[in-house]
C-alpha cells in the first residue's frame, strides 16, 4: 500500500494517482488564479437530494455548529462521509445553490446521512485523503471566498485532508479541507471548510476541482 509519504512523492513527479475522486487530468488541474477548466465544471462529489431542508454543520455530529443549510431538493455535492460518535453516518456536502441574501453558493458542511434521498455507503471516508499542513494559522470558510463566515481554523503545521479546490471571485485558490486533529474545547475534531491555498505549505495542484454545478 501506498504511504502519503510516497503519494505525495508521485504527485510532485507528474504521476496521476488513482484515489477515488482524486484522480485529474492535467486540464482539470489549474493553476491557481486561473479559471477552472470547463471539463471539470461539474466538480467532485455525487450528485444526492435532501428529502427535507436540514442543517449543515461544521463537525460530524448533530451538536456541533451549524454552518448553513441544504434545502428540501437542493443539488448536493456529496464529497465523503463519516461516522459521529453514536455510530451515525454524517455526509460532509456542497450545498450548489446556496440561497439568494441568506446563504453563499457552494456553503460546505456535513449533513445527516438521514436527511438524503439517494444511499451514501459508497463515498469514501472523509480522512482517507492526502493530507496538507498550513504554513501558519488560517481560517476556515463555510464558502469558497475569503469573505464567507468564518467556521473554524487549522493552526500551522496540523494535518488537514484536502479534498478539492475551487478559486473565489477573484482568482484566488481556496481548498476544502477537514481539520483532522481539531482543538480541545476550542474546536471539534474532522472541522470542515475552506482554506486560502496561499496559506498551505504543500503543493493543491492535483487536487480534484471543487465544481460549481
Amino acid at each position: 500500500m501506498l504511504t502519503k509519504k510516497v503519494m505525495r512523492a508521485l504527485v510532485a513527479a507528474g504521476v496521476v494517482l488513482s484515489l477515488p475522486a482524486l484522480a485529474v487530468s492535467a486540464a482539470a488541474s489549474p493553476e491557481a488564479g486561473v479559471p477552472r477548466s470547463s471539463a471539470a465544471v461539474q466538480g467532485i462529489g455525487v450528485r444526492v437530494t435532501p428529502r427535507i431542508t436540514t442543517a449543515m454543520y461544521s463537525g460530524p455530529g448533530l451538536s456541533t455548529p451549524t454552518v448553513g443549510r441544504a434545502r428540501q431538493g437542493d443539488n448536493v455535492a456529496a464529497v465523503c462521509r463519516l461516522q459521529d460518535n453514536n455510530g451515525k453516518w454524517m455526509v460532509l456536502g456542497i450545498d450548489r445553490p446556496g440561497e439568494n441574501g441568506a446563504q453563499w453558493a457552494n456553503t460546505a458542511g456535513y449533513i445527516w446521512d438521514l436527511d438524503i434521498i439517494e444511499p451514501t455507503y459508497g463515498l469514501d471516508l472523509c480522512t482517507d485523503r492526502l493530507t496538507v499542513q498550513p504554513s501558519r494559522d488560517t481560517a476556515l470558510y463555510s464558502g469558497p471566498g475569503l469573505s464567507t463566515p468564518q467556521i473554524g481554523k487549522a493552526w500551522a503545521n496540523e494535518d488537514v485532508a484536502a479534498l478539492c479546490k475551487i478559486n473565489d471571485n477573484n482568482g484566488w485558490r481556496l481548498v476544502l479541507g477537514v481539520h483532522l486533529a481539531g482543538r480541545n474545547g476550542v474546536q471539534w475534531a474532522r472541522t470542515a471548510g475552506y482554506l486560502w491555498d496561499a496559506d498551505i505549505r504543500d503543493s493543491t495542484s492535483y487536487l480534484a476541482d471543487c465544481g460549481v454545478q
